[in-house]
């Protein structure tokens, strides 16, 4: 995963961390990641977030000349 992502990850985990606690953001996550598992459109949005980021951010490099 790019680091961008972790950083992402970390941040908002580290927000939800001071705003309430850490079993409760636990029990969200498992919440959402539950929902979009069995989602379609959630699973469509993500799929179309990432090759969007992907794309963008991530591309294609040269060949590196030997």
């Amino acid at each position: 995963m790019p680091r961008c992502a972790w950083l992402l990850i970390g941040a908002l985990t580290l927000l939800l961390h001071q705003t309430v606690s850490i079993p409760t953001v636990l029990e969200a996550a498992a919440a959402v990641t539950a929902w979009t598992a069995t989602t379609p459109a959630a699973l469509v949005a993500i799929a179309a977030l990432a090759t969007r980021h992907l794309l963008s951010h991530h591309g294609p490099r040269e060949a590196h000349a030997s």
